[in-house]
């Protein structure tokens, strides 16, 4: 089970960084927000339509570290990367990120509820 919920974060992180909305989009809950480190909290649709739009262009994506914690309804992640991003036409930059997900069943297979981010 662990594996499974690892290599879920990993699968994640690898897709985001290729902005491949196609795969990010079978990972994804229908409901998932991603609160970003200003606060604002992006529901699903819209995060992948910027990803689509290049408005959020990843790069890459550095794993640090991750830790898991099973909780009532599923997991929940947290991990440190290194993710080098140009966001709303801001130069290419690396922002050490903290990302604490919730992962959840969802039709029967494991999905990213939601995602917040904040720096390390």
């Amino acid at each position: 089970m662990n594996d499974d919920i690892l290599n879920l974060y990993r699968t994640f992180n690898i897709t985001m960084a290729a902005n491949d909305t196609v795969a990010l989009d079978q990972l994804l809950a229908p409901n998932f927000t991603l609160t970003h480190m200003t606060g604002y909290v992006q529901p699903r649709r819209e995060w992948l339509h910027e990803i689509q739009q290049g408005t959020m262009h990843y790069f890459s994506s550095v794993e640090d570290h991750v830790t898991m914690v099973a909780t009532a309804t599923g997991w929940q992640v947290t991990g440190q990367n290194r993710v080098v991003a140009s966001i709303h036409g801001s130069r290419q930059h690396e922002w050490p990120l903290n990302t604490v997900m919730t992962v959840e069943q969802v039709a029967g297979s494991w999905q990213v509820a939601a995602a917040v981010v904040t720096t390390y």
